[in-house]
This record gives C-alpha cells, structure tokens and sequence, in this order.
C-alpha cells in the first residue's frame, strides 16, 4: 500500500509567485501532476500545501488536504504532516508539484520497484530524483525530520537500503525553478 504525498507549501521564493499555479498548457502547473497521480491506485493521495488555490484544484479530485500553517519550518513540515495523517501500514510516495513532465509510466516504474522496508530512489546518469518512495519502516526518521533538508538525510544514512531505479530521459523528471525554466516549458 502506498500513499502519494504532495509537497506544495513551498515559497517559490526564486520565482517571487506561486509557481505551481503558473500556466502550463492551459492548466495550473500543479494539475500536470494530480492528472497523472489520478490515474494510479493509490491507498490515498495527500497533498500539503499553504495555498486556497491548490486547495480547491486538490479537492476536485478528491484527493486529502492537509494545511500546513507553518510553511517557513521548511519542507521538513509539510513531509511530517503528510505522514502523520496517513495509514500506519502504508508506504510514502514524495511528489514536488512542480515537474510537468512526470508520467504515471514513470511513477508505476517506481512503484514497481518498492516494498516497505526500502527507500526507492529513481536516476539518470547516476543523479538522483524526485519523486522518492520511503517504505513504512522509515516514518519515525521523517517524523524527525527539521528544517528544509527533506528526506536526503535519511537517503545519505541508509545507503545499504537504497534501491535505484534507472531512467534515461531527464526531461521525465524536468522540475521548474526559475522563470528561465518556465519559459523553456511554455
């Protein structure tokens, strides 16, 4: 069982706007995502944000909202909140809401790849990406997580228990950063 949880409280500090409201092909950039997560069985899919917007886009698939009304802990917050508030028996699937590219192709690989006492890591040429499936077996190391460092610690402390899975387009995994990006992608 694995639950998709969203991470999208962040700032965009770099972008100065929401940038996960910004248009892509006529959509929020954020709905790339629920699209394809809607296509997938999730136990559930929890999306984490700050923003009323995101909110009502998140709700009209259904999906679980959580507020997190202290976004500037940094990432560390939103990860917590979302395992907090799902199934005790349930794996975690991260997902940053800013990657457009990503496929329910590319997440079933990843899903394919995973069981409940692993962190499942996807690459290309050898850099790891998002998004990251920690196995149930890992909910107290991110319950302790602080700060904006995310899950990257507990990748670095468990290499023994990191499984890889290998893709070879990084457009797949393109996330948008700069307005620069974004207007590589319009």
């Amino acid at each position: 069982m694995i639950t998709g949880i969203v991470l999208a409280s962040g700032y965009s500090s770099r972008m100065g706007e929401n940038k996960l409201l910004l248009l892509k092909d006529n959509n929020p950039m954020i709905e790339h995502l629920f699209i394809q997560l809607y296509k997938i069985k999730f136990h559930e899919v929890i999306v984490v944000t700050q923003y009323i917007e995101i909110e009502k886009i998140a709700r009209s698939y259904g999906y679980t909202v959580v507020t997190n009304h202290k976004p500037q802990n940094g990432i560390s917050e939103s990860i917590k909140l979302g395992v907090e508030n799902t199934d005790t028996d349930s794996n975690f699937m991260f997902f940053t809401g800013d990657q457009p590219f990503l496929t329910s192709e590319v997440i079933e690989k990843i899903i394919e790849n995973s069981n409940s006492h692993q962190v499942v890591v996807p690459r290309v040429s050898g850099k790891n990406k998002s998004p990251v499936i920690f196995g149930k077996t890992y909910r107290k190391e991110l319950l302790k997580l602080t700060g904006d460092i995310g899950g990257k610690e507990i990748i670095k402390n468990n290499l023994d228990n990191i499984k890889y899975v290998n893709f070879s387009d990084e457009n797949d995994f393109l996330d948008i950063d700069t307005w620069e990006e974004y207007e590589k992608i319009r």
